[in-house]
């Protein structure tokens, strides 16, 4: 032993030394060639690390301000290292050499790499989109080849302190102004407790994206006379995205006091989207008793001067009054009034929160909750830690991925099946291999031939079990799409809304697309017919990959591979499109993409009618779309109207009081009148072969009780939900179509060769395709 050991010693000595020799050498000649290239572009690139690596401790640059939230839109602001006056401008940014084919990579839900190449850029357009999937993700910005920044987007962290990523469950504020102490909400410092709420205040103009997809995180905005000079120094296009998030749901507290012109003037995107008789008021003076009895304040306020809020709320007599007062002359004057524009909320406000006799009033901050109702709450997870023990997800879009991730040819087996197939192996090559030869020939060397054989055997037969079902749907397959070469599908479910006043509309659909073998896709969307019917002017139709690794949607698996898909923008921040290329799939997976479409639509205007001092619809009601409504029904506060089961494009019912009408949240609940007292059907959150009625419950969560029914939070899809806007002036006629709105044009290439082009609208209709369409209606209160 010992005479081996000195032998062996050289020679690994000697090994060692030559390795070592051939690193350096290698080291010196990489080292001589970087110097090389180095020499030339040191003075070109020196100045952008150096601002580029201050820029990684802030993290300003990302989203809004620093704040932003995973698995959604984010503007990365860019600038030009040579243009001194955008460097001027856009003080928290990133700065490259080129403006020309700029990408952004970062990962997705998945951990999966996806490229986001940018439309063209500029100093007047400096805002790049992309997905990022988790916390910390990585951002390399490139133009070609060249890697001109690479950095991380920020930690989670406090966003009252800087920087930050936002999560799900936590209310995220914009403040144009004063944040009324809003950013104040939860914090203890005995406790040591942050605030429980995200403020973003802008403090200059330059921070807003320019293109309402960046904005969709954002849950509230407070804009008060203290931001008048960020307001007006916004550009076209900022102000562009700002109303289009308002209209496709966002929700806006404003107030108006003594500079409530001037306010409206520099915020001329928000005066249009108000009724012209509150954009044309005066102001006077108000006497401050309505708003202390509205809080229980024992305070008392002086007179302040606000704006002279319409008594006719809206354009229709329409309006949700919030508080009511008095002027000084002891005139009766609404306070706060809470209007409506397409589907999002304005909340009026005739005072400036952010005047000195505001800002010193105890009571500002209960004024400010009431107002916008549970919006500033902070979700607890003891509210949904029961589903999070039965489902693995907290909230709404778990359980919708869950069915729609069902595909008949992905076969799926239980713990306990892989639990009894590991057992029968361990039996065979174990104590059964040893029985059987103890008991016939006792020889030793037969496990060598035993042992492989029975893993082969095993393989064998959970690889045929594994090969998918396709016999299951002969009847509904061609002869084409039942052949192992073509094991492509998809999964849709797709809400298409339009506000019949103002012709604002939007589709979002979310798909999961499944390949039995390994697959590269490329995926483009395309509106149908019935969408090019309707649609006069297409804001933008984005399609991307969707989900994010969180409680909230069961945790996505963070996968190692590194497989990578790109996303190609076009267009521009008026009209902006997507499409998905090289999209890797592994063998029998599948990945989740949405799409997100913003239009215009131009159908004919009619609206229902209310006699005053009833709650019930009268009048006709025509089907304007150009699509037949499947199990329609109408609904107005708390009562549904059930049509007939097919509602034909352009048929009309004449009298909407001769339907059958139920309690709404009865409908949905599922509950039933007995003889002396009522039933109703509970929520099943490990159900996941309902997608219609998972689809009332994204479309009316809150309507029938949110978690209290569902014992899931809804906050991923929230802006489905259209419960808030189930008011006096508001009636919903909502149904399902045979077809969806959108397609999504699946084009699969094999080793390169693109050859096979299928349709996601008439594969999904194999397994799961649920298109519903809602269509909000004006109703007018008649004196009869």
């Amino acid at each position: 032993m010992n005479r081996g050991s000195v032998t062996f010693m050289p020679r690994q000595l000697g090994t060692n030394l030559v390795c070592l020799a051939m690193c350096l050498t290698g080291w010196f000649v990489v080292s001589s060639s970087s110097a090389v290239f180095a020499a030339g572009s040191e003075a070109k690139t020196k100045t952008t690390e150096a601002a580029n690596s201050e820029l990684e401790s802030t993290g300003n640059w990302a989203g809004i301000q620093g704040h932003y939230r995973p698995g959604q839109w984010t503007a990365i602001r860019l600038k030009h290292g040579e243009s001194n006056a955008n460097s001027a401008t856009y003080t928290d940014a990133i700065t490259i050499d080129r403006w020309e084919d700029v990408t952004i990579e970062t990962v997705d839900g998945d951990g999966a790499i996806v490229t986001y190449a940018q439309p063209e850029l500029s100093a007047e357009s400096p805002f790049a989109l992309a997905i990022p999937g988790s916390e910390a993700a990585p951002i390399v910005i490139r133009s070609g080849d060249e890697v001109l920044a690479r950095t991380r987007l920020p930690e989670a962290g406090v966003p009252g302190n800087g920087a930050s990523l936002i999560p799900l469950g936590m209310p995220w504020v914009m403040v144009f102004g004063d944040p009324l102490d809003i950013d104040t909400i939860g914090v203890n410092e005995l406790l040591q407790r942050e605030a429980s709420v995200a403020v973003t205040r802008i403090t200059e103009a330059a921070a807003v994206p320019n293109h309402s997809l960046a904005l969709d995180g954002v849950e509230l905005m407070v804009i008060n006379a203290s931001g008048i000079p960020v307001l007006n120094d916004l550009n076209e296009s900022q102000r562009t995205a700002l109303a289009r998030w308002v209209q496709s749901g966002g929700q806006v507290l404003l107030t108006l006091g003594e500079n409530a012109r001037l306010l409206l003037e520099s915020a001329d995107w928000l005066a249009g989207l108000l009724p012209q008789a509150v954009a044309d008021a005066e102001t006077t003076k108000l006497d401050p008793s309505g708003l202390e009895t509205f809080t229980s304040s024992q305070t008392r306020l002086p007179a302040f001067e606000g704006i002279q809020l319409p008594k006719t709320f809206g354009r229709n007599g329409s309006g949700q009054l919030l508080i009511t007062g008095r002027t000084s002359r002891r005139v009766s004057q609404p306070f706060a009034v809470r209007y409506v524009s397409g589907f999002g909320k304005i909340t009026v406000l005739a005072a400036d929160l952010d005047a000195p006799e505001f800002a010193d009033w105890p009571q500002r901050m209960d004024l400010v909750t009431l107002l916008v109702g549970d919006l500033l709450k902070h979700a607890d997870e003891d509210d949904v830690s029961e589903s999070i023990r039965l489902s693995g997800f907290a909230d709404l879009a778990g359980q919708t991925r869950a069915t729609l991730d069902r595909f008949e040819l992905k076969r799926t087996f239980s713990f306990a099946v892989l639990a009894v197939i590991i057992g029968i192996l361990i039996a065979l090559v174990g104590p059964l291999d040893y029985l059987l030869m103890r008991k016939f020939n006792q020889k030793a060397w037969i496990g060598w031939l035993t042992f492989p054989a029975v893993s082969i055997a095993l393989s064998i037969g959970l690889w045929m079990a594994a090969q998918p079902n396709v016999t299951a749907n002969s009847s509904d397959l061609t002869e084409e799409e039942s052949t192992a070469d073509n094991l492509l599908r998809a999964n849709t479910i797709e809400f298409v809304d339009i506000d019949g006043e103002s012709g604002f509309g939007r589709c979002f659909q979310w798909s999961f697309v499944y390949s039995h073998p390994s697959n590269h896709l490329d995926i483009a969307s395309e509106a149908s017919t019935e969408t090019s019917s309707v649609a006069q002017d297409v804001h933008h139709q984005v399609v991307a990959p969707f989900g994010t690794p969180s409680l909230a949607m069961g945790g996505i698996q963070i996968e190692s591979s590194g497989r990578s898909c790109g996303v190609s923008l076009s267009g521009d921040s008026e009209t902006l499109s997507s499409q998905i290329q090289n999209m890797r799939l592994a063998p029998r997976s599948s990945k989740s993409v949405a799409l997100e479409t913003q239009f215009t639509a131009d159908l004919p205007t009619q609206s229902l009618k209310r006699r005053r001092g009833s709650e019930l619809l009268n009048g006709q009601l025509t089907n304007t779309l150009p699509v037949d409504l499947l199990d329609g029904m109408l609904i107005y506060q708390n009562w549904v109207y059930l049509l007939p089961t097919r509602l034909p494009a352009g048929a009309q019912i004449d009298e909407v009081d001769s339907l059958r009408q139920k309690n709404f949240r009865w409908q949905l609940s599922r509950q039933r009148a007995l003889e002396s007292a009522s039933e109703g059907e509970s929520w099943d959150v490990t159900v996941v072969d309902q997608p219609r009625r998972l689809a009332e419950m994204l479309m009316f969560h809150d309507a029938v009780g949110g978690p209290r029914y569902t014992v899931l939070r809804n906050e991923v899809l929230r802006d489905l939900d259209f419960s808030s806007l189930l008011t006096e002036d508001r009636c919903i006629l909502v149904g399902r179509c045979a077809q969806p709105w959108s397609e999504l044009t699946i084009t699969c290439a094999k080793d390169g060769d693109q050859s096979t082009s299928e349709s996601t609208a008439s594969q999904a209709s194999l397994e799961q395709s649920n298109s519903f369409v809602r269509l909000i209606l004006p109703v007018v209160e008649v004196r009869r």
